[in-house]
C-alpha cells in the first residue's frame, strides 16, 4: 500500500555536526555516514522522506562535507533529489537553515540528521496546516526526559514552554522535542545570517516570547524513534533494526563470501558483501558485519557492529562492541562494551 503523500515537498537535513559523542567513530567519517545495518545513518531519513513524496532534500553540511556527495550521490536511490550546501563555519541548527534560505520555496520539513524513525509525515503536515501555526514540532513521550529537551503545551496543542534537560516534567506529559519540524520560511527573518544560532535554545524560545504560534504535534500512535547521537544509542539502533522494530525496513539478501567448517551463526544478523567467517567461529545474535570483514577461527562475536574492512583475530571474544573501520582485533583479544579503535584525531 502506498503511503499518503505529504503536501510539503521540500526538506532540510542538518548534517553538519561534528559527532563529538560518537568519537572515535566520527574521526574517520561524518556522523551522517556511520553505517547502520550497513547503510548510511542519514539514508533512513532520506528513505522516509521519499516515501511521503518529499521531492527535494537540502543537506546542510559542514564537518567532513566532502565525503557526503560521493557516498549519497543525487539521492535517486531513495526517491529524492539531493542538494548540498556547505557551511564555511559551524552555524548551529537554525543558522544552518538560514544558510540555505535562498533554496527554500515554501513550508518545509527540517530534520536533525541523526534520527531513525517511523512517523507519518503526511499526518504531521495535515496537523500543521490545520493548526495555523508557524512551526510544528514533532513530540514524543518518553519515560526519562533527562537527555532531551522538554516541551510543554496547552489543551489545544500549542506550545507554552521549552525546558532544557529537565529531570522531570511537572505536567506529567513527558513530551520531548523529537528533532523534526515543519517551518514557515518567514521565520528565517528572525535568524541572524552567518552566525551560530540554535533552533532549540535561541529561535524557538524567542518566537514563543514574541507570541508566534508554535504547535506541538504528538502522533496518536508512536512509531519507532531513536536519536543516534551517542555510542550506546548507535549500538542499540543496530539491535533494534535487526529485531524488526522499523516496519518499513527491508534488508537485501547477501551471501557470505566464505564460510569455514563448524561455523555457528545465531540470528538476527546481517552482513555486507565480501565477508569471510573462518572455521569454528560463533557469530550472533545481533551482529552486523560490514563489507570485507573477516572473522577468524574460533572467534566469538555477539551484539556487535563491525565496520567495513575490519578483521577479528582467531579466538577473539567480543560482546556489545563497535569495531571501527579497517581495524585489526588481535588474536585472543577479549572485550565487553566500548569501541575497538586505535586511530586518533
Amino acid at each position: 500500500m502506498t503511503d499518503k503523500q505529504s503536501p510539503i515537498e521540500q526538506a532540510v537535513l542538518l548534517a553538519g555536526g561534528i559527532g563529538t559523542r560518537l568519537r572515535p567513530l566520527t574521526y574517520q567519517r561524518p556522523k551522517a555516514l556511520l553505517p547502520v545495518l550497513n547503510q548510511p545513518l542519514i539514508s533512513y531519513e532520506l528513505k522516509l522522506l521519499g516515501r511521503f513524496g518529499v521531492a527535494e532534500v537540502i543537506l546542510a553540511t559542514a564537518y567532513q562535507a566532502d565525503k557526503l556527495r560521493p557516498a549519497l550521490g543525487d539521492g535517486g536511490q531513495w526517491g529524492v533529489e539531493l542538494r548540498y550546501v556547505q557551511e564555511s563555519l559551524p552555524l548551529g541548527t537554525a543558522g544552518a537553515i538560514k544558510n540555505v534560505e535562498s533554496l527554500i520555496a515554501g513550508p518545509f520539513f527540517a530534520f536533525n540528521g541523526d534520527l531513525i524513525m517511523d512517523v507519518d509525515l503526511a499526518l504531521m503536515a495535515e496537523a500543521h496546516e490545520q493548526s495555523g501555526a508557524e512551526v510544528t514540532i514533532l513530540l514524543r513521550q518518553v519515560p526519562d526526559i533527562s537527555h532531551f529537551g522538554l516541551i510543554q503545551r496547552d489543551a489545544e496543542g500549542f506550545i507554552t514552554a521549552f525546558v532544557e534537560k529537565a529531570a522531570q516534567d511537572s505536567t506529567g506529559q513527558n513530551t520531548i522535542n523529537a528533532g523534526v519540524y515543519i517551518m514557515s520560511p518567514r521565520l528565517l527573518a528572525y535568524v541572524p545570517a552567518g552566525e551560530p544560532y540554535s533552533n532549540e535554545t535561541d529561535l524557538f524560545p524567542a518566537l514563543l516570547e514574541q507570541g508566534v504560534k508554535l504547535c506541538g504535534y504528538l502522533p496518536h500512535k508512536q512509531g519507532y524513534w531513536r536519536d543516534v547521537g551517542r555510542l550506546e544509542t548507535y549500538l542499540q539502533v543496530n539491535q533494534d533494526l535487526l529485531a524488526g522494530k522499523l516496519p518499513w525496513l527491508k534488508l537485501p539478501a547477501v551471501e557470505l563470501a566464505e564460510v569455514g567448517e563448524d561455523v555457528q551463526i545465531q540470528q538476527p544478523c546481517c552482513w555486507d558483501k565480501g565477508v569471510v567467517v573462518e572455521s569454528g567461529a560463533e557469530v550472533g545474535p545481533y551482529v552486523t558485519l560490514g563489507e570485507g570483514v573477516k572473522i577468524g577461527e574460533d572467534a566469538r562475536i555477539e551484539d556487535c557492529v563491525v565496520h567495513p574492512g575490519a578483521s577479528i583475530g582467531a579466538g577473539a571474544d567480543l560482546q556489545s562492541m563497535v569495531v571501527a573501520e579497517n581495524e585489526q582485533v588481535p588474536a585472543g583479544h577479549k572485550q565487553t562494551q566500548g569501541v575497538f579503535c586505535t586511530y586518533e584525531q
